[in-house]
C-alpha cells in the first residue's frame, strides 16, 4: 500500500514524466516479462521508467538466471526502488544514454536480449523520445525485443513506429487501471 501511495505522490509532482494515474497491475507486469520470451543465461534485461518496481518484480522472478538492470529518471522513485530490491542494478539517469549506462555496469550490448519500457512515450517530449528509441535501438542486437505498454493503442501506433522494428505481438490487459496494450516489437537487421 505504501508503494502505491508513493506513486500517486510522484504522479501528482510529476505528471508527464510519471504518465500514470496508478502504478501497473500484476497482470500487466507478468505480460511484460512474458513479452520478452525466452532470454539465455547471463544475458541482460533493461527496464526503462520501473517507478514503483511492479515490472522489475516481475522480470527478476521470471528471469533469475539474467541480469535485470532497471534505468529510472525519477530520484525518489529510483531510491526506493534500490532499497526494496538490493540485487537489481538501479542506475538512477535518462533513458536516452542506454550505452552509456551499459558501460558503466561493464556490460555491452552484445548482451542485452530486451529492453522493457513503461515510460509514458506519448506524454514525453517529441525529441526526448526519438533519442530514447534510438537509444533502444543502438543497444538491441537485430531479433532483440523492445517491450512497451501503452494506454492508448492508437495514439502509439499514429505517432510512435519506433525505427528499425518490426510489430512482433500485441497484448490488451483489462486488469489494469486503466486497460492497457503491450506491444512487443522486434529489432530488425541491418537498421
Amino acid at each position: 500500500m505504501r508503494q502505491a501511495f508513493h506513486f500517486l505522490s510522484q504522479a501528482a509532482v510529476n505528471w508527464r514524466q510519471t504518465g500514470a494515474i496508478a502504478p501497473s497491475s500484476r497482470r500487466l507486469a507478468r505480460t511484460m516479462a512474458d513479452a520478452v520470451g525466452e532470454a539465455p543465461s547471463g544475458s541482460v534485461i533493461i527496464e526503462l521508467g520501473p517507478g514503483s518496481g511492479c515490472v522489475t518484480e516481475a522480470l527478476h522472478n521470471r528471469f533469475p538466471h539474467c541480469r535485470v538492470i532497471a534505468i529510472e529518471n525519477n530520484a525518489s522513485f529510483a531510491e526506493r526502488l534500490a532499497a526494496r530490491m538490493p540485487s537489481v542494478p538501479i542506475i538512477y539517469g535518462c533513458a536516452s544514454a542506454l550505452s552509456a549506462h551499459l558501460d558503466h555496469t561493464g556490460l555491452t550490448s552484445k548482451e542485452v536480449v530486451a529492453v522493457v519500457s513503461g515510460l509514458p512515450l506519448l506524454s514525453l517530449d517529441p525529441v526526448l523520445v526519438n533519442s530514447i528509441l534510438s537509444s533502444v535501438r543502438q543497444v538491441l542486437q537485430p531479433g532483440g525485443r523492445f517491450i512497451q505498454f501503452t494506454y492508448s493503442e492508437r495514439a502509439f501506433s499514429n505517432r510512435l513506429t519506433p525505427t528499425g522494428f518490426r510489430l512482433g505481438s500485441r497484448r490488451r490487459i483489462w486488469l489494469n487501471v486503466p486497460p492497457a496494450v503491450v506491444l512487443s516489437f522486434i529489432r530488425n537487421p541491418g537498421t
